[in-house]
């Protein structure tokens, strides 16, 4: 009797040591659980979070959306595209006096107006003009007059005017050469930049959507 109680004890002991380690690793944290997951924004942090990356309403150019309503074809972005391809185009244009070449991008106005500077000079330009980068394009103005629409855009660029050199062409010396045996080397142009910004309004009828945006007015702005 005495050896089964001593039994009874030493496994009862055993099963108190056993029941202890359990609860020591199964009782502890360990890991993730899921009510540990952090709490996420809230539906209304969140909503508040996506109008911020928006662009604001307020900073939209006025009338553009009017402008869309009555011309559902019209896009800004492509609009500028198309407008800095004819800035491109007049400019060089008019630098070389080749108005027909641009006479349907002009209204009747500007195309005066350029053929009366262009008979003003003396002569051919003795330099060609480039453009160094890009033309930057922003919309400045979008207006309604009656049936017309207008958009004024700023137009920022350099440009590079390049004398043109005539092949053969030499300058003649005040005095003999001494060194009459040395090769001539080649007359190198002289080239000049200049930096401009402009106002260009252009102007286009409403009543037919396949009606052109024609340039209407040029303006100095500020750089």
């Amino acid at each position: 009797m005495n050896t089964q109680v001593i039994a009874l004890i030493v496994f009862a002991v055993l099963a108190v040591v056993i029941l202890l380690q359990l609860y020591n690793v199964l009782g502890r944290k360990a890991g993730f659980r899921p009510e540990e997951k952090p709490a996420g924004p809230k539906g209304e942090e969140l909503e508040a979070g996506v109008r911020a990356e928006r662009m604001p309403e307020g900073l939209r150019m006025p009338n553009l959306e009017t402008l869309k309503t009555r011309d559902v074809n019209f896009n800004e972005i492509n609009f500028l595209e198309k407008a800095r391809e004819t800035y491109e185009q007049v400019v060089v244009a008019f630098h070389k006096g080749e108005l027909d070449a641009i006479k349907d991008k002009l209204s009747e106005k500007v195309m005066h107006s350029f053929r009366e500077a262009v008979g003003q000079r003396s002569g051919a330009p003795k330099d060609t003009v480039s453009f160094v980068d890009t033309p930057k394009a922003d919309l400045d103005l979008i207006d309604f007059k009656e049936d017309l629409a207008q958009i004024r855009v700023r137009f920022l660029s350099e440009l590079a005017y390049e004398d043109v050199v005539v092949p053969g062409e030499t300058t003649e010396a005040a005095v003999p050469e001494t060194t009459p045996d040395k090769k001539a080397e080649p007359v190198k142009p002289h080239r000049t930049y200049k930096r401009t910004a402009e106002y260009w309004t252009f102007q286009k009828a409403m009543k037919n959507p396949a009606n052109p945006w024609l340039l209407t007015k040029v303006e100095a702005a500020k750089a």
